[in-house]
């Protein structure tokens, strides 16, 4: 629908949506969305819990968008996003010839990705593939615009827009990634070892501190967790091409004690490695 308030202007369009309540628990949903274009005089102001849908994505296309939040200010230029949650106090206001795409959007683990990106209170952000995020808003206005939207294709999109978010807004130096490849080559090449983290970030050439934190911005999981993976990976591919004991896989895959081998298996995967065996193998 075509929308007009006090500094919107053109073809501005908000689209709503009320989400079914297996959309409010399983899937991402979306409220409303838009595309909106500006002037100075466009400007929305919220007190503590006087708005109650949840988080509100906005990419600009054009101008400038200014953001109050949490007693910091924000300035989005073209190309760039603004993240945050509508429940707390906020107030957003736009230059002259601004132009923005948003969503109002929650459910699902909605709580994970906006955690995980306004990670030490960032609510600005200058993605790398800014193109590829406004094309995605811009599909799923496209299917916003359905008088009855298929909720699953919105859930995606969201899952969608969210996942390009993170990525083109992670910022590793090359110098960092290389270290962080070589610690996992390192990882790859001794799983029957009994390495420690020690060893693992000396190979990175950083102390283990550093290389932990580092490694859980690139991974988004611990050194350990990620090591774990590794053997368990590399267990399954030995339990379906080999004809090896459950213990002799464990030893292995760097786990000397057969029955932890067999617990951590059955807790990541669902099932005991002879299960696993039984059920991946082809006679």
């Amino acid at each position: 629908m075509f929308y007009q308030e006090k500094g919107v202007y053109g073809n501005s369009v908000m689209h709503f949506h009320t989400p079914s309540t297996a959309a409010l628990e399983y899937l991402f949903y979306c409220n409303y969305c838009g595309l909106f274009y500006c002037n100075c005089l466009y400007r929305i102001c919220r007190t503590q819990h006087e708005f109650y849908e949840p988080y509100l994505f906005i990419f600009v296309k054009k101008g400038c968008l200014h953001l109050d939040y949490k007693e910091l200010h924000y300035h989005a230029h073209s190309g760039e996003c603004l993240l945050f949650d509508c429940r707390l106090a906020h107030c957003y206001y736009a230059d002259d010839n601004t132009v923005f795409q948003y969503i109002h959007f929650g459910g699902n683990i909605s709580d994970y990705y906006f955690n995980r990106l306004s990670d030490k209170d960032r609510h600005h952000f200058c993605p790398s593939n800014a193109d590829a995020i406004s094309g995605a808003l811009s599909r799923l206005l496209i299917n916003m615009e359905d008088p009855m939207p298929n909720e699953h294709v919105i859930s995606s999109d969201i899952h969608h827009l969210l996942s390009l978010l993170l990525t083109g807004s992670q910022q590793h130096s090359s110098l960092n990634a290389q270290r962080i490849n070589a610690a996992i080559r390192f990882m790859d090449a001794h799983l029957s070892e009994n390495i420690t983290l020690d060893d693992i970030s000396a190979e990175a050439g950083l102390n283990a501190s550093y290389f932990s934190r580092l490694f859980r911005q690139y991974a988004d999981t611990s050194p350990y967790d990620y090591l774990a993976s590794l053997r368990i990976s590399h267990a399954k591919r030995l339990l379906v091409a080999t004809s090896d004991s459950v213990a002799a896989i464990a030893e292995a895959c760097g786990f000397h004690d057969p029955v932890h081998f067999s617990k951590t298996f059955k807790k990541r995967c669902g099932h005991t490695p002879l299960q696993f065996r039984k059920a991946y193998t082809v006679f």
